[in-house]
């Protein structure tokens, strides 16, 4: 039964581009929240995670829905005088740490994955004490990820509340595998593709594919170094035990820009072998015309001189003039060919 200050699980958050519920790490207990039932739950020894839609709603709405404490922090008040105006496909901005005396911002910008390119996908994760908040434009994949899996670890094992941060880097270093492994696939097929010709679809395949590990890991890396920066920097707001598996995920963002790194040089050296084939089939194609024009040049040669129209030519009125022409032409076609052959050539 639902004590005084314990709220009804039903209960809507009171603006639809905000939502709201408690964690209870005593007794595993958790519920959706009313944005007025906040600073009780919060006095109750309860954790709280507020998600904002900033593409669902004006500024001033949220400003006047949600609570004071969590409108006071900095980063917060940053967010929603710019977050609103953010666009979502914003190539430029990239993950992100900020600190302040009670509260600790993390940008996470993950990769949206289309036919030809990545596009970003912006999470803002403000943790303070009692209360966690995120801020996103529209759908977010990781949130999304989050929400789908965090029920199970927060009732068998988590113990503090900056579990969620471990959950949100865990997803979204998921989400950059999950890219990773699907370019994987197209560097394998455009590597196989390439042994076989470099036409311009092939060579347009390659072009994109490189563009998409180059968008990739210039979204690792920066992701990299916040992960390091947020690591070596102790806080009460993030447990030791969580701050240890984030270390460790340090080490899997360093392995996949190592991928990353080898799919580019995969396809460079692909690319390298196909214009090395093309290049070698062209001078053999030079070749046999080089063999050719060899072999028709004194034939030709013998035709302009025959063909030139002087009175006196003395070989024009020879009876077997004709039958001598083209024995002396059989001769010069045998002995280049064989004299070509033997130089191996032809």
């Amino acid at each position: 039964m639902a004590t005084a200050t314990e709220p009804d699980r039903d209960t809507m958050p009171a603006h639809p581009a905000i939502s709201a519920e408690f964690l209870d790490f005593r007794d595993r207990s958790r519920g959706r929240l009313d944005l007025d039932a906040i600073p009780a739950e919060r006095a109750a020894g309860r954790f709280v995670w507020l998600d904002v839609d900033l593409s669902a709603a004006r500024t001033e709405d949220l400003q006047s829905s949600m609570p004071a404490t969590l409108i006071s922090q900095a980063p917060v008040a940053e967010l929603l005088a710019t977050g609103c105006r953010q666009a979502a496909d914003d190539s430029h901005t990239v993950a992100s740490l900020q600190r302040t005396d009670d509260a600790i911002h993390i940008r996470l910008v993950g990769a949206q994955e289309t036919d030809h390119e990545l596009l970003s996908e912006f999470l803002d994760i403000v943790i303070t004490d009692g209360l966690l908040a995120t801020f996103r434009h529209g759908q977010s994949g990781v949130l999304d990820a989050v929400r789908r899996d965090y029920i199970g670890d927060f009732e068998r094992h988590a113990a503090t509340p900056s579990f969620l941060i471990y959950e949100f880097w865990d997803k979204q270093i998921d989400q950059f595998l999950t890219v990773q492994s699907r370019l994987d696939e197209e560097v394998e097929a455009i590597r196989l593709a390439l042994r076989q010709s470099a036409d311009e679809a092939t060579l347009t395949r390659l072009a994109d594919v490189s563009s998409r590990l180059l968008a990739l890991r210039k979204r690792v890396l920066p992701a990299r170094r916040v992960l390091e920066e947020l690591v070596a920097r102790k806080t009460t707001l993030v447990s030791e035990a969580t701050l240890d598996f984030l270390g460790k995920m340090i080490d899997t963002l360093e392995r996949l820009l190592a991928d990353i790194t080898a799919n580019r040089e995969i396809l460079e050296s692909a690319m390298n072998f196909s214009l090395t084939v093309m290049t070698h089939r062209t001078n053999l194609t030079m070749n046999r015309l080089a063999v050719v024009s060899t072999i028709f040049l004194p034939l030709t040669f013998l035709c302009g001189v025959y063909g030139m129209n002087f009175e006196v030519m003395p070989e024009l009125e020879w009876q077997h003039s004709y039958a001598v022409f083209w024995v002396v032409s059989a001769i010069i076609t045998v002995t280049l060919t064989i004299v070509l052959r033997r130089a191996r050539l032809l």
